[in-house]
């Protein structure tokens, strides 16, 4: 018998299983034999949360569901070389999972799922990422707080049903489509018992129509001068919420409506002294932009009283363009 050692390799691929089988391909080879087919492009960014210093999820496949069909699962996967004795070499592939930092991600940052994967064209009803994210002692998906404490993270049968974003979108024959999974951690990380969960929302954006926001505050505004913020510390606390539709009406992140479609966190221009921000993947439309520096403050899973200081109306008008809103004492 042969006696063999395993060398794992650091390539991470897609392996295709489902209705069609086999294994996913980059680009159309000979176009003529590929009419029905299209390119899909998958990445993930991130809303941000106060207090907070990283947030690690373990993805182990993304599923996407034709209209017509069943649906196709692409699992990430590693390669793996295998040596016999006589110094002969096979390779195979094993599931991998990716593990991100969503935190990484923050503004028109993004990480990617996979590029220009060929998949049926044709109509899809929905996404769904597969993550291993269960409190049992082993860290998968998990947060560190910016005190250094490190804490498992939960989904509540996260682990069998995945992260199901039920929004629909189209890939035409011979064509290619990037979209962008906004993972809103502030309104996603909850605690419950003593353990946080994620209670996931998830928004999916077509990158032919988006746009961003950015903008800076003036550093007046975030020291806690003037009434209603949290404390009077400008790395805590300050935010700014984006709701949909010019002079929107606004409220606090508690599952109910009006809900912000997204927020950002400030980080310090040393250069201007201002506090900066930017707000990527926004459907081209009309928003409200709104400052608050009691963000730290805002329970998802409560109605909170949260003052909003000043407020902007901003226009994302094509994915060329982006919106600007400043804040000034």
């Amino acid at each position: 018998m042969k006696q063999v050692s395993i060398v794992a390799t650091i390539l991470l691929g897609l392996t295709l299983a489902g209705c069609d089988g086999g294994t996913s391909s980059d680009g159309f080879g000979d176009r003529s034999g590929n009419g029905n087919k299209g390119m899909l492009s998958l990445s993930i960014t991130d809303a941000a949360v106060d207090n907070i210093a990283e947030v690690w999820i373990e993805f182990s496949s993304v599923e996407i569901k034709p209209a017509d069909g069943s649906s196709i699962t692409y699992t990430f996967e590693k390669t793996i070389d295998v040596v016999a004795s006589d110094g002969t070499t096979t390779t195979s592939s094993v599931p991998e999972p990716v593990s991100i930092n969503l935190l990484d991600l923050q503004g028109s940052l993004s990480a990617d799922f996979f590029n220009n994967l060929t998949v049926p064209s044709g109509d899809y009803n929905w996404i769904r990422l597969a993550v291993n994210a269960v409190i049992d002692g082993t860290q998968d998906s998990y947060i560190v707080m910016k005190d250094g404490t490190v804490h498992e993270l939960g989904i509540p049968s996260g682990s069998k049903t995945g992260l199901k974003i039920n929004t629909s979108f189209s890939v035409e024959a011979l064509s290619e489509v990037a979209m962008t999974i906004d993972f809103d951690l502030r309104k996603s990380i909850v605690m419950s018992n003593s353990e946080y969960h994620l209670k996931p929302t998830l928004r999916l954006v077509d990158n032919a129509n988006a746009g961003s926001i950015s903008g800076s505050i003036n550093s007046g505004l975030t020291v806690g001068i003037a009434e209603g913020c949290s404390d009077d510390l400008p790395e805590t606390g300050n935010a700014v919420y984006v709701f949909n539709g010019a002079d929107a009406l606004l409220d606090d992140i508690d599952d109910n409506d009006p809900e912000p479609v997204t927020t950002a966190l400030l980080s310090l221009n040393t250069n201007t002294g201002n506090y900066d921000y930017e707000v990527g993947f926004l459907p081209a439309g009309n928003y409200t932009v709104a400052y608050t520096c009691m963000a730290d403050l805002d329970d998802p899973e409560t109605d909170d009283v949260i003052v909003f200081r000043q407020t902007s109306n901003v226009t994302v008008a094509t994915p060329e363009q982006t919106g600007g809103a400043e804040f000034n004492r």
